[in-house]
């Protein structure tokens, strides 16, 4: 299987992003929006006020998919 460099940008204010089994899940307002297989993905922005669950963060880190958090206008914050 290839891995293809995509990267999934969040913007949506409020956005909780977490694991379920392989996956990566992206919720607003308890209603899930997105689900996409961590072989998919390359990386992962999150802008403004976006939080992700520590063990999505563990699972990215030993997939190899970069976890960025910007400022809501762009400016950078911090990398995993």
């Amino acid at each position: 299987m290839k891995k293809h460099l995509n990267t999934l940008f969040v913007t949506t204010q409020g956005a909780y992003l977490h694991k379920e089994g392989e996956t990566i899940v992206v919720k607003v307002e308890d209603e899930k929006k997105l689900a996409l297989p961590v072989h998919t993905i390359s990386g992962v922005v999150c802008f403004g006020q976006v939080s992700m669950s520590p063990y999505l963060m563990a699972f990215c880190a030993e997939n190899d998919v970069g976890v960025s958090f910007l400022t809501e206008t762009g400016g950078f914050l911090a990398k995993v």
